[in-house]
Protein backbone atom coordinates (compact mmCIF):
# COMPACT_ATOMS: atom_id res chain seq x y z
CA UNK A 1 0.00 0.00 0.00
CA UNK A 2 1.52 3.26 -0.32
CA UNK A 3 0.99 6.89 1.32
CA UNK A 4 -1.84 9.53 0.58
CA UNK A 5 0.16 12.42 -1.20
CA UNK A 6 -1.88 15.43 0.40
CA UNK A 7 1.32 17.65 0.75
CA UNK A 8 4.41 17.51 -1.47
CA UNK A 9 7.09 16.73 0.82
CA UNK A 10 10.85 18.21 2.43
CA UNK A 11 13.88 16.81 0.65
CA UNK A 12 14.85 16.02 4.04
CA UNK A 13 13.57 13.18 6.68
CA UNK A 14 14.00 14.47 10.41
CA UNK A 15 15.66 11.73 13.07
CA UNK A 16 15.80 13.71 16.13
CA UNK A 17 15.38 17.12 17.52
CA UNK A 18 16.70 19.35 20.62
CA UNK A 19 14.88 22.95 21.36
CA UNK A 20 14.46 24.63 18.32
CA UNK A 21 16.84 22.52 16.19
CA UNK A 22 16.36 18.94 14.47
CA UNK A 23 18.66 16.33 12.29
CA UNK A 24 18.68 14.71 9.17
CA UNK A 25 19.58 11.05 8.80
CA UNK A 26 22.95 12.17 7.72
CA UNK A 27 23.40 14.11 10.83
CA UNK A 28 23.06 17.80 8.73
CA UNK A 29 21.72 20.34 11.55
CA UNK A 30 18.21 21.91 10.31
CA UNK A 31 16.71 25.71 12.44
CA UNK A 32 13.13 23.85 12.70
CA UNK A 33 10.82 26.33 11.31
CA UNK A 34 8.43 24.06 10.82
CA UNK A 35 6.05 21.97 13.45
CA UNK A 36 3.11 21.01 11.28
CA UNK A 37 -0.18 22.16 9.44
CA UNK A 38 -2.46 23.43 12.07
CA UNK A 39 -0.12 23.10 14.45
CA UNK A 40 2.34 25.28 16.78
CA UNK A 41 6.09 24.13 16.99
CA UNK A 42 6.64 24.13 21.08
CA UNK A 43 10.34 22.71 20.23
CA UNK A 44 11.88 19.59 21.00
CA UNK A 45 12.99 17.24 23.90
CA UNK A 46 11.73 20.05 26.70
CA UNK A 47 12.65 18.57 30.37
CA UNK A 48 8.97 19.79 31.37
CA UNK A 49 7.15 17.92 28.27
CA UNK A 50 9.17 15.24 28.02
CA UNK A 51 8.45 14.44 31.77
CA UNK A 52 4.82 15.35 31.54
CA UNK A 53 4.55 12.73 28.33
CA UNK A 54 6.23 9.95 30.76
CA UNK A 55 4.05 10.63 33.61
CA UNK A 56 0.73 10.42 31.03
CA UNK A 57 2.22 7.44 28.96
CA UNK A 58 2.62 5.14 32.30
CA UNK A 59 -1.02 5.83 33.00
CA UNK A 60 -3.14 5.64 30.36
CA UNK A 61 -1.64 6.58 26.81
CA UNK A 62 -4.52 7.15 24.34
CA UNK A 63 -8.62 6.81 25.13
CA UNK A 64 -11.48 7.89 22.88
CA UNK A 65 -13.26 11.33 23.06
CA UNK A 66 -16.47 9.63 23.88
CA UNK A 67 -15.97 9.02 28.36
CA UNK A 68 -15.04 11.89 30.10
CA UNK A 69 -11.92 13.01 30.36
CA UNK A 70 -11.20 15.90 33.19
CA UNK A 71 -7.78 16.64 31.68
CA UNK A 72 -9.37 18.24 28.80
CA UNK A 73 -11.68 19.97 30.18
CA UNK A 74 -8.83 21.49 32.40
CA UNK A 75 -7.14 22.25 28.87
CA UNK A 76 -10.13 23.81 27.50
CA UNK A 77 -10.84 26.07 30.52
CA UNK A 78 -6.99 26.73 30.08
CA UNK A 79 -6.89 27.49 26.51
CA UNK A 80 -9.93 30.13 27.15
CA UNK A 81 -8.34 32.01 29.43
CA UNK A 82 -5.17 32.70 27.68
CA UNK A 83 -6.97 33.09 24.64
CA UNK A 84 -9.26 35.34 25.55
CA UNK A 85 -12.31 33.18 24.03
CA UNK A 86 -13.91 31.35 26.72
CA UNK A 87 -16.98 31.51 25.38
CA UNK A 88 -15.96 29.32 22.31
CA UNK A 89 -16.00 25.28 22.27
CA UNK A 90 -12.95 23.52 21.88
CA UNK A 91 -12.90 20.21 19.75
CA UNK A 92 -10.10 17.94 20.36
CA UNK A 93 -9.13 15.25 18.02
Amino acid sequence: MKLFEVYSLMSFEPVRGAGSWIWDSHEKKYLDYYGGHAVISIGHQHPHQVQAVKEQLAKLTFYSNSVQNSLQEQLADKLGKISGYESYRLFLT
